[in-house]
């Protein structure tokens, strides 16, 4: 079994230093070799007699006393020549956890390239946790709970950090010990990692270990003078390496272990980007509405959102639900996008916020359908924006099974990565029916007939031609019994290439058919209510939402038979094999001469509906967010750091997305 001496520089207080060497004699197991204690001339008169009766309880303890005293950096070179092996160079205002030793160890020769490697503590610049790169006092991170056993086991860092600092042996005798040039302390660790930068060995940080650190006992109040003189040497000789630290406090990679910690001692904080939400509330408004407000219901989670008008910032002030603006995002260790950006900067900059990555499934039919686009180089960034932002994701959430499988096999993705999170439906708003207020509703916009309802968008893939074609077929069909159906679409248009509300009426609507244009979400929901059917034969749906509603709302629905629309509809629906004209005809005709068939639809479209519920949507979203704070994937981080530094060296440093609408 590999073994590491320990070297513990001693000056000051004799109670914490004891704490410290009982702690690693304690917690060190196997993995300890002899611990080296030397005493720099300390000017606390009890400082030796303890030390001189630690050294007699514990024999692997090697006591050494100066005359004078020679400072930090001469303090640790004595000690690195007394070694015997690979050394932990520890301050002697820490305390050890068990495992720390063995963990780094573990960690050092996982890689021939690593020359040091650093522990977790709650006081120790980029291994601070739970709050990166700050201090939190020792008694605010409970031992035993931290939740880091299941992340990423190194994290490679630009230095080590010297208050526990695990030296290589080989690398020791390569270049040899600490430059005497920093004198009594500060940066001289940083200049050893960096002559071992010089020769290609790196610095990792041991997500998996933890050593308490109180800070700043050795120094006292010489510590501002120390750190400025010190900091000059360094800068001089290495003058990248502090642009390489800020570079590295913006890496995805720096605050793992800070946001496993975070949220197992503050709680799990998110924030969703609702920024695609309209300022007037419409469908996607309100599913962007349930799911903050279902999150918000979550054991132990606390949510926020960020948003692009006052509008939908003041709906979510009624729930008590927080706005992010500029520089809150360090607080939260998620940030949920379930749309896709539709610029570089939005990306960019999201890219390289704090939090982890979660995104939503980008509409795949966008993706492969320049029909859909005003351009073609807007079809491309489409494409370009929907594969950053999934490579770089720390978890996709998939609308459906079907949805997942063909993110896996555009993408390439692994499949640990993807989770599966079905939409959920306010059943109880669509399922409760006013009929005088629907008649006022629906007399609004001229309706006193019997008709068939779609409501969407006008994409390609929603299939309108093959819907229009088909009623004028049934239409044609029922001429003599008079009183026909008439066939009512609703939504807001797309302006694609294939698309059909911006065109002129009289060049695609049929006899019987009206376009409503877009309509107030109530209105909606008194259509649907209304309706003898709603139809839905669109060919390539991730989800099926509008489905839902329509079955929650006790309407029949006839729809397509492909991509998820059937694992949505289940046995609900009556469902298009062929997607023809004569069978979509035939279907409309079904529905409307047969109370019974109506009756069977509505009755099992309810209870479907009642399957898919928002608070299962959070329940199961949540757990996506505890999955990637516990077992981040180092590949997606890894990837999420290039691809975020490439987009922002391109697009302006000067645009500022974090910002409260208004302000």
């Amino acid at each position: 079994m590999r073994k590491a001496d320990i070297l513990i520089p001693v000056y000051r207080d004799p109670d914490v230093t004891e704490r410290c060497i009982e702690s690693v004699f304690a917690c060190s197991g196997e993995a300890l070799g002899q611990v080296i204690v030397i005493n720099d001339c300390s000017p606390d008169e009890a400082m030796a007699p303890r030390l001189e009766a630690l050294a007699r309880a514990h024999p692997a303890l090697v006591l050494h006393t100066h005359a004078q005293n020679l400072g930090f950096v001469g303090t640790v070179n004595r000690g690195l020549f007394l070694r015997q092996r690979d050394v932990v160079l520890l301050n002697s205002d820490t305390r050890v956890t068990p495992g720390w030793l063995t963990e780094m160890l573990e960690v050092a020769y996982s890689d021939e390239r690593l020359a040091c490697v650093s522990p977790l503590s709650n006081n120790a610049t980029i291994c601070s946790v739970p709050t990166f790169g700050e201090e939190t006092r020792a008694d605010e991170v409970p031992e035993g709970s931290l939740g880091i056993a299941s992340l990423p086991r190194s994290t490679l860092i630009p230095t080590g950090v010297g208050f526990c600092m695990l030296l290589k042996d080989a690398i020791l005798r390569m270049i040899g010990p600490l430059d005497p040039v920093y004198g009594r302390g500060y940066f001289e660790e940083i200049d050893w990692a960096m002559r071992a930068r010089a020769l290609g060995f790196l610095s990792a940080r041991a997500n998996r270990a933890f050593v308490y650190h109180l800070g700043s006992v050795s120094f006292g109040a010489d510590r501002t003078g120390l750190n400025a003189r010190n900091k000059q040497t360094l800068s001089q000789r290495y003058p990248l390496f502090f642009p390489e630290m800020q570079s590295f406090y913006r890496a995805p990679e720096a605050r793992v272990a800070s946001h496993a910690v975070s949220r197992r001692v503050r709680g799990l904080h998110a924030c969703v980007d609702l920024r695609h939400l309209p300022e007037k509330p419409d469908g996607t408004w309100g599913h962007g509405m349930q799911l903050v407000r279902g999150l918000q219901t979550q054991p132990g989670l606390s949510v926020a959102a960020c948003v692009s008008f006052p509008s939908v910032a003041a709906e979510l002030s009624k729930d008590g639900i927080p706005v992010v603006e500029a520089g809150m995002l360090d607080a939260y260790q998620i940030l949920h996008r379930p749309a896709q950006p539709r610029s570089p900067h939005l990306l960019a900059h999201a890219l390289s916020a704090a939090p982890h990555s979660v995104v939503g499934s980008p509409d795949l039919c966008s993706y492969r359908t320049p029909l859909n686009f005003s351009s073609l180089e807007k079809y491309e960034e489409y494409r370009a924006l929907s594969f950053v932002a999934v490579q770089s994701a720390q978890a996709v959430i998939a609308l459906s099974e079907h949805n997942r499988a063909e993110l896996l096999r555009e993408f390439g993705l692994p499949p640990e990565r993807v989770h599966t999170v079905p939409l959920g439906v306010d059943a109880d708003r669509f399922g409760q029916r006013n009929p005088e207020e629907n008649r006022r509703r629906l007399a609004g916009h001229g309706i006193a007939s019997r008709f068939f309802l779609y409501a969407g968008s006008d994409a390609p893939h929603k299939n309108l031609r093959l819907l229009l074609a088909a009623y004028a077929r049934y239409r044609e069909a029922h001429a003599q019994a008079g009183d026909v159906p008439e066939l009512l679409l609703c939504g807001g248009p797309s302006y694609s290439s294939g698309g059909l509300y911006h065109l002129p009426a009289e060049t695609w609507l049929v006899p019987g058919a009206r376009y409503l244009g877009t309509v107030e979400a109530e209105d909606v929901r008194a259509l649907m209510q209304e309706a003898l059917a709603f139809v839905s034969p669109s060919t390539s749906d991730a989800f099926g939402r509008s489905i839902l509603e329509a079955m929650a709302a006790g309407t029949p629905v006839i729809c397509s038979s492909l991509a998820a629309v059937p694992e949505v509809a289940g046995d609900a629906a009556l469902y298009l094999q062929d997607c023809t004209q004569e069978e979509l005809s035939r279907l409309l005709s079904e529905v409307a001469s047969s109370p019974e068939t109506r009756a069977r639809l509505s009755a099992a479209g309810r209870e479907r509906a009642r399957q898919f519920t928002w608070a299962e949507t959070a329940r199961r979203t949540a757990q996506v967010y505890e999955a990637v704070i516990s077992r981040p994937d180092p590949q997606s981080l890894f990837q999420r750091q290039m691809l975020s530094t490439l987009l922002r060296s391109r697009v302006s440093e000067a645009f500022v997305p974090w910002r409260l609408p208004g302000t």
